[in-house]
């Protein structure tokens, strides 16, 4: 089960929904908290911008001034999100970190158990080459289960675990298994073949993750779909009412060769549903 939960703060609104989902696990699990806030030292590795003038030359003292700038925000971020955590009964370890925040978030994630990233960051829209996507970053080389968060928070009500007879997906159903139990949800197993020929194997494997999931006692149906995979994701989580969407990051065919590619990165950036990724 998980006991401890560590979730990004930069102070954009898609970070506050992961707040609120970090804040609910941590509230529903019995689970140790802790928001993290990393300075992007990318911010001064580029020549500085004034809005009219256009590029500013190298300036040691205004670089300076910005990482302290910078830190401040970042200190204050991290006091908000405490206060809140205290006001509505969580506590929430805080800590400040300088550097990259993909290659830090890497470095951090050992001593956790979930990473709670939001879909997009604070400079998702002003600067999107400058920082790329931390998000997408970081679930590439990430050992811990990652929760990538939607705009919108609703509460976890129903699970869907996708399944493909990988040891990648096999992880993420216990995974999703684990979860379901420890917050007495049903789960939902769907296995997509892309083509009708593909179909008798998908039925193999969500039976076979059906009788896992049964043996540890979860309340979980199965289920199969054939088409394009991640339309059929999003389509079977609508239908079936699941708010949460749980994939292996390295799997067989369609969840290993389209990770942040077609499927998986659709399923991530399209969706309305948090999706959990799992190594």
């Amino acid at each position: 089960m998980i006991k401890n939960i560590l979730f990004g703060v930069d102070g954009s609104p898609f970070g506050e929904v992961a707040r609120e989902h970090a804040l609910d696990l941590a509230r529903r699990l019995d689970a140790r908290l802790e928001a993290v806030h990393i300075v992007d030292s990318r911010m001064l590795e580029f020549p500085l911008v004034a809005p009219q003038a256009g590029v500013i030359g190298w300036n040691p003292g205004a670089v300076n001034g910005l990482q302290e700038a910078l830190r401040a925000r970042g200190e204050v971020l991290l006091r908000e999100t405490a206060a809140h955590g205290e006001h509505v009964g969580i506590p929430i370890v805080t800590t400040l970190e300088f550097g990259h925040p993909a290659q830090i978030f890497c470095e951090i994630q050992t001593r956790t158990e979930l990473v709670i990233l939001g879909r997009q960051g604070e400079h998702s829209k002003t600067a999107p080459d400058l920082t790329g996507s931390t998000m997408e970053r970081f679930i590439r080389r990430a050992s811990r289960p990652c929760l990538v968060t939607p705009a919108e928070f609703r509460p976890i009500a129903k699970i869907l675990a996708g399944v493909d007879g990988s040891p990648s997906a096999a992880r993420a159903l216990h995974e999703a298994v684990e979860l379901a139990n420890a917050l007495h949800l049903p789960l939902v197993i769907l296995a997509v073949a892309e083509r009708e020929s593909d179909l008798p194997l998908a039925q193999k494997n969500a039976l076979e993750a059906h009788s896992l999931a049964r043996a540890h006692e979860c309340a979980a149906a199965a289920l199969t779909a054939v088409g394009a995979p991640a339309t059929r994701i999003l389509e079977k989580a609508g239908e079936t009412g699941c708010n949460l969407i749980v994939l292996g990051s390295h799997g067989h065919g369609w969840i290993y060769d389209r990770l942040i590619g077609s499927a998986a990165a659709h399923v991530v950036s399209r969706g309305q549903t948090p999706v959990m990724l799992v190594r």
